[in-house]
């Protein structure tokens, strides 16, 4: 399995790597940055560039596949034993990083001071959508729950991340604000810390401090049934 730097540094914008499969246009490495679509979350873009020749390669998706990570790239040519080096489109995962963010301090509002539990989401580097076991459709709650969350961003608290044994993650049920199950099999886990506020487990890209995330709009919300209400938010540019 490659060693995904991404979840030790969100912010590596390039690094370098060797191919250990090439199958035509899609691509594993031996390490990568390159988030893949995962957890309702959108996938990275950029470029593996061969050091052999210099040839570029744009990675236009990436995704997580009988747990490797495969690279998606607009063209055949690379091949196994390539050394590489490789670019994320910053923008892309910049604003990703934002709105993932985002949707941690909302997710966190809902359940800490309110018992809700998040029961999907889907976050794209132009709006964020969360699901939410709430038995009311009350619109005028949801707005207050983003106004809440745009004077928590004032405070500008820091994101920390590290890890824990799964033992005794598992005994802080505040961790966990999914509705579904975690994946318990794997021995640590990966915590991202808003300081002070909500901690949740997460092998996500994230800020280093909520003043990152800019202002949070409410966009819309959307009766989707018994006890399921869906959110949609951007963040101001």
């Amino acid at each position: 399995m490659a060693e995904c730097l991404y979840m030790e540094d969100s912010y590596l914008k390039e690094f370098d790597a060797n191919v250990i499969s090439a199958k035509g246009k899609y691509i594993i490495l031996d390490k990568t940055s390159f988030y893949p679509n995962s957890g309702g979350v959108e996938w990275d873009t950029g470029k593996i560039i061969s050091k052999k020749n210099g040839k570029e390669y744009k990675v236009i998706y990436v995704g997580k596949f009988e747990g490797e990570i495969s690279h998606e790239t607009d063209e055949e040519g690379l091949i196994l034993g390539d050394e590489v080096h490789c670019t994320i489109d910053w923008n892309r995962r910049y604003r990703l990083m934002r709105y993932h963010t985002a949707a941690h301090l909302i997710s966190g509002i809902f359940n800490r001071n309110y018992k809700l539990l998040i029961t999907g989401n889907q976050l794209t580097s132009e709006k964020g959508r969360i699901d939410l076991n709430m038995e009311k459709f009350d619109m005028e709650f949801i707005k207050k729950i983003i106004d809440e969350a745009n004077e928590i961003i004032k405070k500008d608290l820091p994101v920390d991340i590290y890890y824990k044994d799964i033992e005794e993650a598992k005994k802080d049920t505040s961790l966990f604000k999914l509705a579904m199950d975690f994946p318990h099999e794997v021995k640590k886990l990966r915590i991202v810390d808003i300081k002070g506020f909500d901690a949740q487990a997460d092998g996500g890209c994230h800020v280093k401090s909520l003043k990152e995330i800019g202002k949070i709009i409410f966009l819309e919300a959307v009766n989707k049934g018994k006890n399921n209400r869906r959110i949609y938010f951007a963040l101001e540019d």
